[in-house]
């Protein structure tokens, strides 16, 4: 079994033991009411019978501040030896608490006492099973803290030896047979379950790695058209929904066409693939915001919550970072290495408009970036459907 597994099982068959103290102690409480209240009725009130609620009180108070003290070390594997014995000491002491306040109940009166307090203080090691069967050693801690006094006791103080052996040998069946048998079905109830967690969490991984491979464009690793088709719509609900801006930038290579028929398509790709990593070094800031390709050399930078002034500033970044690349382009008329054009477009707040008028004027816009001259990027939005191109720096 992989060492990885084997310590989460370890892991958790501990923690759903201390995971069941809530009931233990409820249930524990609740028989501990039952048992004072009717040695009470029966009997009065009696120093046995406080001292012994006082060490039912100490007992249940330390198996919880025990168990509170070892869930992080349980929780991320560094439990000691001293702190197993710790655990196993809690757990005994319940029990022989159990033990002696039936002892002492019995000897009250023996003959009306001796079976109820057999039944109960049996039932309850027993019972331990369900609480405690993640670990053998601490159910067998916890059964025998409880039936080894009461054992003891009938054989030297009742002098009832067949009843001390009858419990001994149901004690040591139990304990060396069914619970066994048990532990093992618990284990490999836990396996079962973390093996289930992992095939889920790879299937989630795969499914994840499948999404993210049908949204990315296999050249340039940026996003695709798919994505950008799927994204832009949910963008702009949200935009309209809480009355934000809405800035789209598109952009594509000048002279895209003549760089591939004269360096090649290998260039072409190997020139893409560098705009795009140009790109990885724009922070875009804006959440929600990306790039995507969308075209053979087009591209689009998505601005939610982006105001028109950090657009124009956004996309002349684009545009300097890309022909800072120093890509040779002999063949554009506009520069000797590779260059962009942008459009901007922006949706106000306030406008009531279409994604798709949104996406038409940006590239309107573009396409006025071309007409003045390429190299530089121009501006329109919704309010006004005139283009506004913007100086190239000198």
């Amino acid at each position: 079994m992989d060492s990885s597994i084997t310590f989460e099982i370890e892991r958790r068959k501990h923690l759903e033991m201390l995971d069941a103290f809530p009931l233990i102690a409820i249930l524990q409480s609740g028989l501990a009411a039952l048992v004072l209240s009717v040695s009470v009725f029966n009997y009065g009130i009696s120093t046995h019978s406080i001292i012994w609620a006082m060490l039912f009180i100490v007992v249940i108070s330390l198996r919880y501040l025990v168990d509170r003290y070892l869930r992080p070390l349980i929780d991320n594997g560094s439990m000691k030896q001293i702190h197993w014995i710790g655990m196993l000491i809690a757990r005994s002491l319940v029990g022989f608490v159990w033990s002696l306040g039936s002892i002492w109940y019995i000897q009250v009166a023996p003959e009306q006492n001796l079976l109820a307090s057999t039944i109960w203080c049996t039932a309850l090691a027993f019972a331990g099973t369900i609480f405690h069967i993640n670990s053998v050693s601490v159910l067998r801690a916890y059964f025998w803290s409880l039936i080894l006094p009461l054992v003891i006791y009938f054989s030297l103080g009742l002098n009832r030896h067949f009843e001390a052996f009858i419990l001994v040998l149901c004690g040591v069946i139990y304990m060396s047979l069914y619970t066994r048998t048990l532990h093992n079905k618990a284990i490999v109830r836990i396996k079962e379950a973390i093996e289930k967690e992992q095939l889920i969490r790879q299937l989630s991984e795969a499914n994840l790695s499948i999404k993210q491979l049908a949204e990315q464009d296999a050249l340039t690793l940026l996003k695709n058209r798919t994505y950008f088709n799927q994204k832009i719509e949910t963008i702009w609900q949200r935009t309209q929904k809480y009355q934000q801006t809405l800035c789209v930038i598109l952009f594509d290579i000048d002279h895209f066409k003549p760089f591939n028929d004269n360096y090649g398509h290998v260039a072409g790709d190997k020139a893409l693939r560098s705009v795009a990593k140009r790109l990885t070094f724009i922070d875009l800031e804006a959440e929600y915001s990306f790039f995507a390709r969308v075209g053979g050399e087009e591209f689009v930078a998505v601005l939610p919550n982006t105001s028109l002034d950090k657009a124009i500033a956004i996309a002349e970044l684009i545009r300097l970072e890309v022909e800072s690349a120093s890509i040779p382009h002999q063949h554009s008329s506009c520069s000797n290495v590779i260059t962009i054009s942008a459009g901007v477009a922006i949706s106000s707040a306030n406008e009531k408009c279409s994604m798709i008028e949104l996406m038409e004027r940006a590239d309107k816009a573009l396409y006025q970036a071309k007409e003045g001259g390429r190299n530089q990027i121009a501006v329109m939005n919704l309010r006004s459907h005139l283009a506004a191109p913007q100086e190239q720096p000198s």
